[in-house]
């Protein structure tokens, strides 16, 4: 069975004092894969943060389906029957609870308890699930092990960096195994660097245990470095949605194109630019996409020599899209009709993806 998680046409409507409607989120629909790390990205207000509270109930939908992917014990033979779709808004309570144990979060702000050193913090859930003393005390051992913080069991929350709160939020998060992690901007409080670790740490985790992780963010840099795929959110509606490395090469929406923008720094035309070119007639200027296996490859010497024309570079960048290195290069070409039609076609041959601009 394809997908892990299939959120289909999911709508989330406030009834407000004044009698209006607002729809947090409007008609949603994503397919999200088992091992994906899913950025969810918009503005202040677009409902991506409604929407990963939608994931695991605090919020309850007004329509729509959450459909995971579950499997079925045969309890007699205690062996897998295979897998099956079941909705989580029509699970009860126990199979509600169950579900919560294996869906981890953590949020902007820590939500440490401040009365409980970092050992208990992590210990809570386990308690709360019933877990015997002996498999706690190894469990918190292990946990802290993973989050680099052996040191720091029997400090309190007070005592801890920013980065070291979350960190001890994220082991909490990981106590029970669970199959999904949501983040809700936890990075958002954090510096730079800080931000960094701590995304090194959720990619680490995503790769050693294959735990799926949806990451709700405003900042481009976030989605970049650790998500394969992404969805672009505006209003409550999804506007742009697939793999990272084809949303930051090729944004379709405007919003897409300022995130991106903002985050590649692109700045190829200045108005001086454009007004040369405009007058500089019988000029092919392309913007070249590179993916990973083409960034090293020398295509701007191979046109000159193979085609005798003159190529300027007017601009672009290397960049790293989660493990993925990813080049875009825009050019400028003086050759005639023909030569210029002959460019594109060996262009298209060499699998480069160009775009006349």
């Amino acid at each position: 069975m394809d997908g892990f998680i299939k959120i289909r046409n999911l709508v989330k409507e406030y009834k407000l004092n004044n009698g209006q409607e607002l729809l947090a989120v409007n008609d949603v629909s994503l397919d999200i894969e088992q091992g994906d790390i899913y950025g969810i990205m918009g503005l202040s207000g677009a409902g991506k943060s409604t929407l990963i509270r939608l994931l695991n109930r605090l919020e309850e939908p007004t329509s729509g389906e959450i459909l995971v992917r579950h499997e079925v014990i045969d309890k007699k033979k205690k062996k897998s029957l295979g897998y099956e779709n079941k909705n989580i808004l029509k699970f009860n309570t126990r199979l509600l609870r169950e579900y919560r144990k294996k869906t981890g979060m953590i949020f902007q702000h820590f939500n440490l308890l401040n009365s409980k050193n970092v050992a208990d913090n992590i210990a809570f859930p386990l308690q709360i699930s019933g877990w015997k003393k002996r498999d706690i005390k190894k469990r918190v051992d292990e946990l802290l092990e993973i989050v680099g913080l052996s040191d720091k069991k029997l400090n309190y929350p007070e005592q801890l960096s920013g980065g070291q709160k979350q960190r001890v939020a994220i082991a909490r998060a990981l106590a029970n195994n669970p199959q999904l992690l949501l983040s809700d901007e936890a990075t958002s409080a954090l510096d730079p660097r800080t931000t960094n670790s701590i995304l090194e740490l959720l990619k680490d985790i995503n790769k050693k245990f294959g735990i799926t992780i949806i990451l709700i963010t405003h900042q481009m840099e976030v989605i970049k470095k650790i998500c394969n795929k992404a969805a672009i959110m505006s209003d409550g509606q999804i506007i742009e949605k697939g793999e990272t490395k084809e949303i930051f090469l090729n944004p379709k929406t405007e919003l897409a194109k300022e995130f991106v923008q903002n985050i590649s720094h692109e700045e190829f035309r200045t108005e001086e630019e454009i007004k040369s070119r405009e007058e500089n007639n019988g000029k092919l200027r392309l913007s070249l996409k590179y993916n990973e296996e083409q960034v090293n490859e020398s295509y701007i010497t191979k046109i000159i020599r193979k085609y005798d024309v003159e190529v300027n570079i007017l601009g672009g960048f290397v960049d790293k899209v989660g493990d993925i290195i990813v080049g875009n290069l825009l050019i400028e070409i003086s050759a005639n009709e023909e030569k210029a039609k002959d460019i594109i076609e060996w262009l298209k041959e060499n699998k480069i993806d160009s775009e006349v601009v």
